[in-house]
């Protein structure tokens, strides 16, 4: 069966409150049935026994024991005195101990009748304290009998008895209080739900304004319980997605910038040979425009491979055992005939990794790309095994970083000193912290290096 599901905080509050009232009245009930009047009905047969007892040790049933008058559970008790002759003919004897009148009997019972009824529980001569819960006219009685020396013929015994009526005046207590508390709670659940509401309502239109992008004020955060921390969490959210807001409005402006140049030198020598007004020749021209389109294609699958990056690296079901030295060598050779005047200088260590070897190619290979780019004579690779990461540093004797940028140069709107735009970093970057690697730039005395710490599982 499905829950209950209710829009308003008020009957929520209500009905949870109502709940722990219904299970503490239930909790009472039922423990007043089984627990309260089992202590009650021993606590009205010990009275009795305490009566029987004293008149058996007084064994003189004329004078009143008006000291047991006051206790409660003896309001309704009486004493009286059996006799069975030699014939079995039986006299009942009144007797009246407490010192105030007999108690009426129960409403629909004949005194007479529930004595003759007791009298038939009689079974023996010598009878000690015997005691007795049983039911008359559904009504329970509690009665002891004992023998007793009394008149001059025949066997005599000594009955107390009580009827045991069930007072369920607690349990109706509990039930009228329960349903009280239940009605009051209506009204302290609407004061409860108003006030935490109120601040609820405020963090929902906040969140409205967030959805349309209005950055304009932070929330107020009035108090420091889970509230307060919940706006807390919101204005770090609206922070971060200010933040993306403003990376991806200039990472559209810087890359349409990028992408623009291309295009418009594709475009301009495309029309110089469309009117026939061209440097050199035609083919050099050619070129020119496919060197341009070449360079505009490899942004754009930098674009589209970063765009889609997350959703490769999470759903990535090739992760296999990599030997990351063979890898780098397939690598560098590729890149040696690029410019044969770099001198290459490796110190490679035999080390295996797990990964998604496609992955890892492109972060190298992104790394490679830039250290060649600004290399002036030599690129320097070296791969060791520290403890559980693979440690990979690749050096390039280029310019250094300026200290105010090198923080920044793995970010996607990174441009370096001759303005361009590069994703191959970023690329890198997210690649390694997928697989809680780390990546960094360090200036040496002459160039850079590239860190990078991948851990070994």
């Amino acid at each position: 069966m499905k829950r209950f599901r209710f829009k308003s905080l008020t009957m929520r509050i209500w009905v949870t409150f109502s709940v722990v009232i219904l299970i503490i009245i239930c909790s009472t009930s039922i423990l007043y049935l089984f627990a309260f009047r089992k202590m009650d009905e021993n606590a009205k047969m010990q009275d009795l026994k305490v009566v029987h007892e004293a008149l058996l040790k007084s064994n003189d049933f004329n004078q009143p024991l008006s000291n047991f008058s006051k206790i409660k559970n003896l309001r309704n008790s009486d004493n009286f005195i059996v006799n069975i002759d030699d014939n079995n003919r039986i006299s009942i004897i009144d007797i009246n101990k407490r010192g105030v009148p007999p108690p009426p009997p129960p409403p629909g019972h004949n005194d007479i009748a529930i004595k003759i009824w007791m009298t038939s529980f009689i079974k023996g001569d010598n009878i000690h304290e015997k005691q007795f819960k049983e039911v008359y006219n559904n009504v329970q009685f509690l009665f002891i009998i004992s023998s007793i020396e009394y008149g001059s013929t025949g066997k005599s015994y000594l009955i107390s008895y009580m009827p045991n009526i069930k007072n369920d005046t607690l349990l109706y207590m509990v039930i009228i209080i329960g349903l009280i508390f239940i009605v009051i709670g209506f009204f302290a659940a609407k004061i409860v739900a108003n006030y935490i509401s109120k601040p609820l309502k405020e963090l929902e239109n906040y969140t409205v304004k967030i959805a349309h992008k209005d950055w304009s004020e932070p929330i107020k955060i009035k108090s420091e319980d889970e509230i307060g921390r919940l706006a807390k969490a919101m204005n770090r959210m609206q922070k971060e997605l200010k933040r993306a807001d403003e990376e991806e409005k200039t990472f559209l402006q810087s890359i349409s910038h990028d992408l623009k140049t291309p295009v418009m030198v594709i475009m301009s020598h495309a029309e110089a040979i469309i009117d026939g007004v061209y440097i050199d020749s035609i083919e050099k021209t050619a070129e020119i425009i496919k060197d341009e389109a070449t360079r505009l294609e490899k942004k754009i699958n930098q674009m589209l491979y970063l765009n889609t990056l997350d959703y490769l690296l999470e759903n990535s079901g090739k992760n296999t055992y990599i030997n990351l030295h063979d890898l780098l060598l397939r690598i560098i050779s590729r890149f040696e005939v690029i410019n044969s005047k770099i001198e290459w200088n490796l110190d490679l260590d035999d080390v295996t990794i797990m990964g998604d070897v496609d992955k890892i190619q492109v972060c190298i290979e992104n790394i490679l790309d830039n250290a060649q780019r600004y290399a002036e004579e030599k690129i320097c690779i070296s791969l060791k095994k520290e403890k559980d990461y693979a440690v990979l540093e690749i050096y390039n004797d280029g310019p250094n970083i300026d200290k105010e940028h090198i923080d920044h140069i793995f970010d996607k709107l990174y441009k370096d000193k001759t303005g361009n735009f590069g994703l191959g970093l970023a690329i890198s970057k997210k690649i390694i912290d997928f697989y809680n690697g780390e990546i960094k730039a360090v200036n040496r005395e002459k160039g850079v290096s590239f860190i990078i710490k991948y851990p070994i599982k």
